[in-house]
């Protein structure tokens, strides 16, 4: 094999590298975006309170504090889902993890309020900056 051979080869060779480089990254990119859209899970900080498929957290207003008298935590979620979406996934979902829903205590179409033993819930939507529905979780002693 010629020296020139050699070289065409290797400039080949580099060449697949940037390509397969490039190509493998823009692979990832799609799939963590579709991963992001999808979402679903948990919230980071309530081990057992379901995130909606379609949500993820934004890690804006996220927190976590321990009092004697119970928890305070807050947690904001957005994405491409509607309200009503919402509302419906939290109310089918939420009782069978031991929160029963106030319906009284709703004064406001898009708030939702749980209780499950000596803590309430309040799941509030509202519509995101960036046309993605914000959804903001707020658990407190009652």
């Amino acid at each position: 094999m010629s020296r020139a051979d050699k070289g065409g080869n290797a400039m080949i060779a580099r060449i697949l590298a940037v390509i397969l480089l490039f190509g493998g990254a823009s692979v990832v990119n799609a799939a963590s975006l579709h991963a992001e859209e999808k979402a679903g899970g948990y919230l980071d900080a309530v081990e057992d309170m379901p995130l909606m498929e379609g949500l993820h957290e934004t890690g804006e207003g996220g927190i976590v504090f321990d009092k004697p008298n119970g928890r305070i935590v807050r947690a904001i979620a957005a994405g491409n889902v509607t309200p009503a979406a919402v509302r419906a996934f939290y109310i089918e979902t939420l009782p069978q993890l031991g929160w029963k829903r106030l319906q009284k205590l709703e004064l406001i179409a898009d708030l939702l309020v749980f209780r499950r033993d000596t803590e309430r819930l309040e799941i509030q939507t509202a519509p995101g900056t960036d046309g993605r529905t914000e959804v903001r979780f707020s658990i407190e002693p009652d």
